[in-house]
């Protein structure tokens, strides 16, 4: 969900000793070529297929450079697994240059703690900033304020609206919007076009699930037999936590008798809605959202004997981190990065169409498979400094 280099090496100084011993030299031949070819452009970057496709795992790209700086990595929640997952795919291509010392803080889910990060980074001479701005635009005055200062910051994974290469170098993220579309298609045409769809989201208003839920309402507009149960403008805030989020759903139960789907932004989050169904001893119903080992695996053991229970999801996307990473070092180093930035991802698995879900079984429930991140290394690097 990468892979960083140390190629980016400065050109030598015109002026030189006479003295230079043939072999190094040579080698000297070499590093300038291989840095005048990445000026250039001869790197091939990877296209947005390739990238999904790899889960943003790559060895090959020049990134790192040579210059001593600190990266300042940071998370509006930094609270549940997919912000660890997200931390170990930041901080893990980070550690791939040792020329890059790294702050890693959380916002623990509040906004002027998060402001005060950014703010902090910069303070403690952060020369790039990596950042989930959880709370939207209103954490981009903040983000201006480092650019203005001279950080190349890097948000990813929510929208903090703005100017890509204005106010800061460029937005990492899938298109959330895309997300909705395809989990609402997914269900309109499992229920035949009828049925009662519930959506659990994170925190009230956040640019994630806003933009997802204006997707999924559109397209149950052109479908007037599917009715979505919690509304067309907010949600059953879960806050990513999955606690919360099956108190939610058996709230949800105990007010409707009849629930026929549930789309859900955080896999996690669905997983704790299929525990309220189970301890409500209701039937499980079809889910859309994102991978979540639990969720895959509750599939394998369940659907034998409850065939309605059908599965669709996307990538938790945290692999995006990777390619945050690098475009914030380079920026800071003065590399290019031409690797998209952008991604409509495809579904990672949906068991209507033949892609199985992945059941990794020596695995916890909250692991995203789709990563590619070994569990190591979300041990390691999972959390912040």
């Amino acid at each position: 969900m990468s892979g960083k280099s140390n190629r980016g090496a400065k050109l030598l100084p015109t002026r030189r000793k006479r003295a230079l011993a043939l072999p190094a030299l040579a080698l000297l031949v070499l590093a300038v070529a291989a840095t005048t070819s990445w000026a250039r452009g001869a790197v091939t970057w990877p296209t947005e297929a390739q990238e999904t496709a790899n889960s943003g795992a790559f060895s090959n790209l020049p990134f790192c450079g040579t210059k001593q700086i600190t990266l300042g990595i940071h998370d509006g929640f930094g609270i549940n697994a997919w912000s660890q997952e997200s931390y170990a795919a930041v901080r893990s291509e980070a550690a791939k240059c040792k020329n890059v010392k790294q702050i890693a803080v959380a916002g623990g889910g509040d906004l002027q703690k998060s402001i005060s990060d950014v703010n902090s980074m910069v303070a403690q001479g952060a020369n790039a900033i990596v950042l989930v701005p959880d709370f939207g635009q209103a954490q981009l005055a903040s983000i201006q304020a480092a650019t203005a200062a001279g950080v190349k910051v890097v948000p990813w994974g929510a929208n903090p609206g703005g100017t890509p290469g204005k106010d800061y170098v460029s937005y990492v993220d899938w298109s959330s919007p895309i997300a909705g579309t395809m989990w609402a298609n997914w269900m309109v045409k499992l229920l035949g076009g009828k049925g009662n769809v519930v959506f659990l989201g994170g925190p009230a208003g956040n640019p994630v699930t806003t933009g997802q839920l204006k997707s999924i309402v559109k397209v149950f507009a052109k479908n007037p037999g599917m009715k979505l149960l919690t509304g067309k403008t907010s949600w059953p805030v879960t806050n990513w936590d999955p606690a919360t989020a099956q108190k939610q759903m058996s709230a949800l139960l105990a007010k409707y008798s009849h629930i026929d789907g549930i789309i859900s932004d955080y896999g996690t989050d669905a997983l704790a809605a299929t525990r309220a169904f189970q301890a409500a001893n209701r039937k499980l119903v079809p889910i859309a959202s994102l991978d979540a080992n639990g969720l895959s695996c509750l599939y394998n053991k369940v659907h034998k004997s409850n065939p309605s229970f059908q599965l669709a999801t996307i990538s938790s996307r945290n692999w995006l981190g990777r390619v945050a990473a690098r475009k914030a070092i380079a920026a800071a180093e003065g590399l290019p990065n031409k690797e998209p930035s952008t991604y409509d991802l495809p579904f990672y698995e949906n068991s209507v169409s033949g892609q199985a879900p992945v059941c990794v079984k020596s695995a916890s429930p909250d692991f995203y498979s789709s990563n590619k991140i070994a569990q190591g290394t979300i041990t390691k690097f999972g959390k912040p400094s």
